[in-house]
């Protein structure tokens, strides 16, 4: 059945029902899909209805949707008597935003977070023209998306493997999104998840730096610097502030985080940040809706899974090429072994980047694509 719409109405959340009902259609889109992996209910709630992080208090994003009626059209011949055409007798969501306005340092490019859209070109041209003209009034003269909640989240749109549930905290949607997406903007930078298979690590070998497990919220405070240096962002993205980290963090708790140290003379020279996934467990329980689920997420949380997440890591400019980072990597192995995770999915990372060339080296595995678009107002 082919589905047209009409009747469209743009909509910025105003006050906390709307807030709400943004939540509430922005999920109602999504779970049109099987395969996605919802976030923690409560994590997006609190970002989205209740702010709770001084990183999205200070500069709320605007959230804003695009409404329409429904008619679809059914593709084959009907019994004679039965109505071609179906609608619905009240506006359904068809595409949604969250505006990330860019932080002051960077150049001025607004984030469109969680964005998310129907399979029809015409509704994502039309949700477009009203982005534009909000845009235009806020001051922005150019977007990138879609993102998550802070473009320091994985970002961009899936273009393949639509068939394979994805990893936790990775992007994920339909097959037709790529080309809705592409009749309004164009790619600008492209990401890869790289897939490997824990084996037997072996002998350790030495290397220049001292590794050692430390907390995750340390990135947020004293390794801040390390954290902004190594991370990699996107294109106009400004350098990372210690409230952003400290909800970057909040967002990813969905499981134990285990952070690694690389020192060189006491200075931090490198980190690596792993975390059980959880995706299959969040997708059966739907995020976490309601308060039965969330306490069967806690327990899950602390079982065994078969694969792991490397979410971050990197080595900071004035150690690379001295072995550190293949330190760390030993140390991300060792973990993943010890903790009984089969496989390990480290990113996305950026294409071409001296990150990937080490993933290749090291036998990793580039799987899922995404691409991040950008728009000029």
């Amino acid at each position: 059945m082919d589905t047209h719409y009409f009747n469209y109405r743009a909509r910025v959340a105003d006050g906390w029902w709307d807030r709400r009902a943004f939540v509430h259609n922005w999920w109602r889109l999504q779970t049109r899909d099987q395969r996605w992996v919802p976030p923690l209910y409560d994590r997006l709630w609190r970002a989205l209805v209740a702010p709770a992080h001084d990183y999205l208090a200070t500069q709320p994003p605007q959230l804003f949707q695009l409404e329409a009626l429904a008619r679809r059209q059914q593709r084959t011949e009907a019994p004679l008597g039965t109505p071609s055409f179906s609608g619905a007798l009240m506006e359904e969501p068809v595409a949604v935003t969250a505006l990330l306005p860019g932080r002051a340092g960077a150049s001025g490019a607004a984030y469109l977070g969680l964005l998310h859209c129907v399979n029809h070109i015409e509704t994502m041209e039309r949700f477009w023209g009203e982005l534009m003209e909000l845009l235009w009034e806020v001051g922005h003269r150019h977007v990138l998306g879609p993102t998550g909640l802070s473009p320091l989240l994985p970002a961009g749109v899936l273009q393949n493997y639509f068939h394979v549930t994805p990893p936790a905290h990775t992007p994920y949607n339909p097959p037709y999104l790529p080309e809705v997406i592409e009749s309004v903007m164009e790619p600008v930078q492209e990401s890869e998840l790289y897939h490997i298979t824990v084996q037997d690590v072996g002998p350790r070998h030495n290397g220049p730096a001292q590794i050692e497990a430390f907390a995750p919220l340390r990135l947020a405070k004293d390794l801040l610097p390390l954290f902004a240096a190594v991370v990699q962002r996107l294109e106009d993205a400004a350098p990372p502030d210690a409230a952003e980290v400290c909800f970057l963090l909040d967002w990813l708790q969905t499981g134990p985080l285990y952070g690694w140290l690389a020192l060189r003379s006491g200075t931090p020279a490198g980190f690596i940040l792993l975390q059980p996934d959880l995706a299959s467990s969040l997708r059966l329980a739907g995020g976490g809706r309601n308060w039965a689920w969330r306490l069967w997420l806690a327990l899950r949380s602390r079982r065994p899974v078969p694969a792991g997440r490397l979410l971050y890591g990197g080595v900071a400019p004035a150690w690379r090429g001295r072995g550190v980072g293949r330190q760390l990597w030993q140390q991300a192995l060792a973990t993943a072994r010890q903790l009984g995770w089969r496989t390990l999915t480290i990113g996305p990372v950026t294409t071409g980047s001296a990150a990937a060339h080490f993933l290749r080296q090291q036998g990793a595995e580039p799987r899922q694509r995404y691409l991040v678009y950008g728009g000029n107002i």
